[in-house]
């Protein structure tokens, strides 16, 4: 069974990719870090499928170049390094994760057009530029292999996004990162179909009690297998 993103005409491509729990309904997207693209057969399989990858730093953006990731791949997650996240927009790089008014600042300042932006856990829920424009809420889960963390994990940002919509923006998009992509892309995916099945759960019944619709989901690895 293959699960579709939801995407809008205003909104940038997002990938497919392959459900791991059998009945899911979540809509569950992909993303690897850039650094598993040392691997030339998940190189080749992203480039060739549309899959996101994860950038952090220059290095990333190095490696995103060298193996001719389009920028409309990548999302960009903002540090503390001012010059790589300037070039990353200028690569043309139109997604990005930010955790500070900061980020957004630099982003703003640095971008010919709109720019499309997950809020991390620490990012304000405000934006003052119009060029920016929230498309999803992030977080990191600090033990990848608990489904019950990804879980409530993921109840934490549908009921952050219940808190947008109440201020008159609609989040369609969240995303979880965490774990290895061994987890991912493991052949059985054991573990990776029981943290699909718990996301699953917990955004129905917090969408159910928030009377939300349900976003599209991104489960992302952290780290190279």
């Amino acid at each position: 069974m293959t699960l579709a993103l939801q995407t809008t005409d205003s909104e940038p491509p997002s990938p497919t990719f392959r459900a791991l729990a059998p009945g899911a309904l979540v809509n569950a997207g992909c993303s690897v870090p850039a650094a598993a693209l040392t691997d030339r057969g998940l190189a080749s399989w992203a480039r060739s499928r549309g899959v996101s990858v994860t950038a952090r730093d220059d290095h990333d953006l190095d490696v995103v170049q060298y193996n001719n990731i389009r920028a409309v791949q990548v999302v960009y997650r903002c540090g503390p390094a001012a010059p790589a996240l300037r070039r990353a927009v200028a690569l043309g790089v139109s997604r990005f994760v930010v955790s500070t008014p900061q980020h957004m600042a630099r982003i703003a300042e640095s971008a010919p057009s709109t720019r499309y932006l997950y809020l991390d856990d620490q990012a304000p829920l405000m934006l003052g530029d119009k060029r920016l424009k929230v498309i999803g809420l992030h977080t990191e889960i600090t033990d990848p292999e608990n489904a019950a963390e990804w879980a409530c994990a993921a109840q934490r940002l549908v009921g952050r996004s219940a808190v947008l919509k109440a201020c008159g923006s609609t989040v369609k998009r969240i995303a979880l990162s965490g774990g290895s992509t061994q987890l991912w892309l493991a052949p059985d995916a054991s573990q990776a179909s029981i943290i699909v099945a718990a996301v699953d759960r917990a955004v129905r019944d917090e969408c159910q009690h928030w009377q939300l619709t349900r976003p599209a989901v991104t489960l992302a690895a952290l780290s190279a297998a």
